[in-house]
């Protein structure tokens, strides 16, 4: 096995031991969890609507380029 699993186990091994000690672990784990969760949909709304993101840009361009071509085929049609 590699450092990093070593790592990551003994890490895992405290926590679990730490849990089992005193119960305020666990409240503070939930508590870390909740908070890395509003994080990563903090992050994750920033990427999908921020005006300076790629995405963002790429999917405006893509529905005005789709809503161009609809009216060119709607004006070469008459």
């Amino acid at each position: 096995m590699g450092l990093a699993v070593w790592i990551w186990l003994t890490a895992g091994i405290v926590l679990v031991y730490m849990a089992a000690v005193d119960e305020n672990v666990v409240t503070w784990l939930v508590l870390l969890s909740k908070s890395a969760g509003i994080w990563v949909r903090q992050r994750w709304f920033l990427i999908r609507y921020d005006p300076d993101s790629p995405w963002v840009r790429w999917s405006a361009d893509r529905s005005s380029r789709r809503i161009a071509d609809e009216l060119l085929k709607e004006q070469q049609n008459k």
